[in-house]
């Protein structure tokens, strides 16, 4: 697990050296094309036995390389409904057939969309790639890779969501479903996640969830005759998870809940993420009697990814407050008959100023620590193959 722990410590350290101490646009471009290759030869240099399910994406791609055009359109075509992913991996086939080809075609699509969403719309860069690699998004690209690359293109959708533009988030939401056709569940999301987080929406998702563990087997035979019609019930996929699976988005997800009120005010547009992040969390929950509901709640866990940084931006000095802090301090020099009360002011502030920047560097701690704390799960508990890292 020892690349992976390094990738991790990278993000961190070079993040906060580099674009949290000197921030700029030119040094979050560093950071992620550092990062970004960093994670692409690990993708591409990895054996076979790497990444659960990845044995099965690499045979169909020779399939494709094999049977050429006329294959994606044949009934021996197991994704022939997903056209997007049969194509992609069509276009990719143009430059060779060999592992090295397909891994490096896959890496290049669902890094270099998360490098470009994360350069166009987080407010921490560095903070959000540190996210994408302890969270386990990098980890889920070796492994359930339709699916990942079908959320890398959903998260092009949020801004729109953000913004109550529809049919631009529809449309993103039909690619994604080329590639992953669970994906169309999130069109009707569009609506749900403008409503106003408050008693009334905690109690009716509240009430859903005890439905839910209600009528649990009911709900489980709509998923599977609908939507992931090739689980079967009593299947790895229908048995539940530990709370060790739930604990930490749980914690994440309860934290950005309660400071809803100070992310709101620093943008109102956060409130579809808001409920993003409600609707992630009941779906880590459901995945305690069964775990194909962790399929959906890794669609929306991405979010954090926005919110995390978003909440840690809440707590830095802002730039009004910097300005006043330095029209106090100019008239505390002066010479002027209100000197003495400017230097009562400059001096309440500043310490105001101090306090509030030791929470905001107290925060970073807190996230590098938890996001750690889950990634050592995660490889611990290599649900997803990728220990040991071997390779090809």
């Amino acid at each position: 697990m020892a690349p992976y722990l390094i990738l991790a410590a990278a993000a961190a350290l070079l993040g906060f050296l580099l674009c949290e101490l000197h921030p700029s646009r030119r040094n979050d471009i560093i950071l992620l094309a550092v990062l970004s290759a960093a994670m692409f030869a690990l993708s591409v240099l990895r054996g076979v036995s790497v990444g659960v399910d990845y044995q099965m994406y690499l045979g169909y791609f020779q399939q494709v390389c094999q049977g050429g055009l006329p294959f994606l359109f044949s009934e021996a075509n197991m994704y022939r409904l997903e056209i997007g992913y049969s194509l992609l991996n069509y276009v990719i086939s143009f430059f060779g057939s060999s592992q090295f080809v397909f891994s490096a075609g896959i890496a290049a699509v669902c890094l270099g969309l998360n490098a470009v969403f994360l350069y166009r719309h987080s407010s921490s860069v560095w903070l959000s790639m540190f996210v994408f690699i302890s969270f386990g998004f990098f980890g889920y690209t070796l492994c359930t890779i339709r699916h990942q690359i079908a959320i890398a293109i959903f998260m092009f959708a949020l801004p729109y969501l953000q913004r109550r533009q529809f049919v631009p988030y529809l449309l993103i939401v039909l690619l994604t479903a080329t590639f992953h056709k669970s994906m169309l569940i999130w069109i009707p999301v569009f609506f749900l996640a403008q409503l106003a987080l408050d008693w009334k929406a905690y109690a009716f998702y509240g009430g859903c969830l005890a439905l839910y563990f209600l009528f649990s087997e009911s709900v489980l035979s709509i998923i599977t005759q609908y939507i992931y019609t090739g689980y079967q019930v009593g299947s790895y996929y229908m048995q539940g998870r530990d709370m060790a699976t739930v604990f930490i988005p749980m914690v994440f997800f309860v934290v950005v809940l309660l400071l809803q009120k100070p992310l709101l005010a620093r943008n109102p547009q956060n409130l579809p993420l808001l409920n993003l992040a409600m609707y992630c969390a009941c779906l880590f929950i459901m995945t305690l009697k069964h775990f194909v509901f962790q399929r959906f709640a890794l669609v929306l866990l991405p979010v954090s990814m926005l919110l995390l940084p978003e909440l840690n931006r809440c707590l830095a000095i802002s730039p009004e407050q910097q300005a006043e802090l330095n029209t106090l301090r100019a008239a505390a020099k002066s010479s002027g008959g209100n000197k003495k009360v400017a230097q009562q002011r400059y001096g309440e502030l500043r310490g105001k100023l101090r306090d509030k920047r030791a929470m905001y560097y107290a925060s970073i701690g807190f996230m590098l620590f938890a996001g750690f704390l889950y990634m050592g799960w995660i490889l611990s508990a290599n649900r997803l193959l990728i220990v040991p890292y071997v390779l090809a």
